[in-house]
């Protein structure tokens, strides 16, 4: 891997727990918090595709992140993750690259740029070790209007 080229990224996940919540701080055992488990292990490739193939996904745009981010229990706070990706020598691009599993010969990342295929920005690796989480960043969850 190319060294150098650290940036922060948000990522959007999954929070079984209240974790980060008031007086919540400890993390949570269960095997469907991906929050947690995060934080506890870092990141896992996993099973899903996504539009540049299997990889861990992360984003500059916050609100792109906030999309991913779920809270399977009942709080009034959102969760996402500050985390810190070696992107190295970056393959930009402006389309879909579903089939991807790794990036082109003499790249270390894929970023995806807003343009014809994409609204946000898309930071892709396919190595948990070019990803660790920094921060959980937690905020309200701006509640519907009852009128």
């Amino acid at each position: 891997m190319t060294e150098g080229n650290e940036q922060y990224r948000w990522h959007g996940t999954t929070r079984e727990c209240n974790i980060g919540d008031p007086g919540k701080r400890g993390l949570c055992t269960s095997p469907r918090c991906a929050m947690c488990r995060i934080i506890g292990h870092s990141f896992d490739i996993g099973q899903r595709w996504g539009r540049f193939g299997k990889g861990i996904y992360s984003t500059a745009t916050s609100s792109k992140a906030d999309g991913y981010s779920k809270t399977l229990t009942h709080s009034p706070w959102t969760a996402l993750l500050l985390t810190s990706v070696v992107v190295g020598d970056p393959c930009i691009t402006y389309g879909d690259g579903p089939q991807i599993s790794h990036p082109p010969n003499g790249y270390d990342s894929i970023i995806g740029k807003p343009g014809s295929a994409l609204n946000y920005d898309e930071t892709v690796v396919y190595r948990k070790d070019a990803i660790r989480p920094v921060y959980l960043v937690l905020y309200l969850t701006p509640r519907p209007s009852l009128r």
